[in-house]
């Protein structure tokens, strides 16, 4: 994966995109575009929408739609490429210059499930409808927002039913070959489109330039914002550190309780210590094992755990049609403040179940991930907050969200891993510096402290905890009664002491870090 090249792909596409959004709004709320008198009647509702949504708040706006198209197209493509979509919806080839899906649909042969105005479709491709300057790329249009509607009701977090007025907002240009769509296809090799990490690097690479710009202001002495807490402190993590956590936390639990098991030949950063603990966790079906990641990101811990559960599962004997749908009600969770964030994880979960099983989409089965909302105060303190009633949700929340947050936030897990945010006490806003201070004064330095203490919480009794972070935590002053904490109460099962650069690939952050894993309570 050529990470550098998609990262230039990525932070020019929201440029684009951004620009893009934004001249097609100043066009459709333009006198010019009221004199087409009988176009602008049937939009005109969507058009005041427009106007309204724009007027209160134009960056997040532009941003919000220029995103949904940018999401969209890439999750598509993903799709295209691993052959979960019927007829490729945004894919071409040398041979066949236009989107197969496109070429069916003009030959009459549309998925029945598409809802859309076929007698208007056809209209278009017939040239039948006057005042159109590209009546194919109109027609393309319409089928390109059915296909996400339709997969909507599949994935409702990743192609959630959008608003009309967003679908005005779609770019003019969706079929040449310098259109947003073919410099998408091209960014997205198929070679890239193998792995499902590639939806989570190219969301890192697009918020990279508002991370920047957080930062800068950050220099001039402004508070990191709720809003901004996301961009601030999200940073993927490395492929071969997730699986030294995982595999020594998940994994580790399953080889103690089953040593005979060879899920250990599937484990290159498997560390087997002369003398393991004789108190761990009893599991006998793998269906009793839970993992948690509280800041899941776009799934990419998780994911990986979806790896070894499914190895786990078969050596079990489970039926192969029955894996990815237990893996994903009975073993993973994860949640995150970053709506985007939750959404790309959803997506990855389904997308590897998918992969497992070609018929996984009609099992209507959905991921146990989940945005953090609805809470006072949610959006800055995520995962840390603990409710203490039912009364602290908000009455609109939908009773699936409202019970697995509460799940999540107030339950035990067998396994919690993540990479946390990193944020000083410098960057936090008054409200979460608070917080910290009365909930966690051990680790109040930093955020990534602090969620040490809070995934302990979430831990089960002789469970494990594994986490990379900055390595301050075990040197400086500040921190000694957290390493008392640590060492009176817990057991250091392995610790990986990486120094700086283990975040090199994704730009050079010179972050110094440890990964590690501690059994809770030994």
């Amino acid at each position: 994966m050529n990470k550098s090249a998609l990262k230039k792909f990525a932070t020019s596409m929201r440029v684009e995109l951004i620009s893009l959004v934004q001249t097609k709004i100043d066009f459709l709320t333009s006198d010019a575009y009221k004199e087409n008198l009988a176009l602008y009647n049937t939009n005109k509702e969507a058009i005041v929408q427009i106007a309204n949504r724009y007027e209160k708040e134009k960056e997040e706006f532009v941003e919000e739609v220029a995103y949904t198209w940018f999401n969209r197209l890439i999750a598509l493509r993903f799709m295209d490429v691993n052959e979960m979509t019927k007829s490729a919806v945004i894919s071409t080839t040398q041979t066949q210059p236009i989107p197969q899906i496109f070429v069916d649909a003009k030959a009459g042969e549309i998925d029945e499930a598409f809802e859309f105005n076929k007698e208007r479709f056809f209209d278009l491709i017939d040239k039948k409808i006057s005042g159109i300057k590209d009546n194919d790329n109109e027609a393309y249009k319409m089928l390109f927002i059915a296909t996400c509607n339709h997969f909507s009701s599949l994935m409702p977090s990743m192609f959630e039913r959008i608003s009309d007025y967003t679908e005005l907002l779609l770019p003019e240009d969706m079929l040449s070959p310098s259109s947003i769509r073919a410099k998408v296809v091209d960014a997205m090799s198929e070679e890239d489109c193998a792995d499902i990490e590639i939806i989570g690097w190219l969301y890192q690479f697009y918020i990279s330039e508002k991370k920047d710009d957080v930062f800068a202001m950050l220099k001039k002495n402004k508070k990191i914002t709720p809003s901004n807490i996301p961009a601030a402190t999200q940073l993927f993590t490395p492929h071969w550190i997730v699986k030294y956590m995982v595999e020594n936390s998940l994994g580790k639990l399953w080889m103690l309780n089953h040593p005979a098991s060879k899920l250990k030949e599937h484990m290159r950063y498997y560390i087997e210590n002369e003398e393991e603990s004789k108190n761990f966790l009893h599991v006998n079906s793998p269906e009793e094992l839970t993992f948690l990641d509280p800041c899941c990101g776009s799934g990419h811990t998780l994911t990986y755990a979806f790896d070894l559960l499914t190895i786990i599962y078969e050596e079990e004997g489970y039926n192969k049609s029955e894996i990815p749908s237990l893996i994903l009600q009975k073993n993973l969770y994860g949640c995150d403040i970053d709506k985007r964030a939750s959404v790309l994880a959803n997506f990855a979960l389904t997308m590897k179940a998918r992969q497992y099983h070609k018929r996984f989409f009609k099992k209507g089965v959905k991921p146990n991930i989940v945005e953090l909302e609805g809470i006072e105060g949610i959006k800055n303190f995520g995962s840390l907050m603990i409710p203490e009633s039912d009364e602290d949700f908000d009455e609109g929340m939908l009773s699936r969200e409202y019970k697995l947050q509460k799940k999540i936030l107030t339950s035990e897990f067998h396994c919690v891993v993540t990479n946390p945010p990193y944020m000083g006490s410098k960057g936090m806003n008054k409200e979460l510096s608070d917080f910290v201070k009365k909930r966690y004064p051990d680790s109040k330095s930093d955020l990534f402290a602090v969620f040490m203490e809070r995934t302990l919480e979430l831990t089960k009794e002789h469970g494990f905890m594994s986490m990379i972070n900055q390595h301050s935590w075990m040197f400086l002053s500040s921190y000694e009664k957290l390493r008392v904490k640590i060492i009176k109460n817990h057991k250091i099962d392995t610790l990986v002491h990486l120094g700086p650069r283990a975040f090199e690939e994704i730009g050079g952050e010179v972050v110094q870090s440890v990964a590690f894993v501690l059994q809770k309570g030994e």
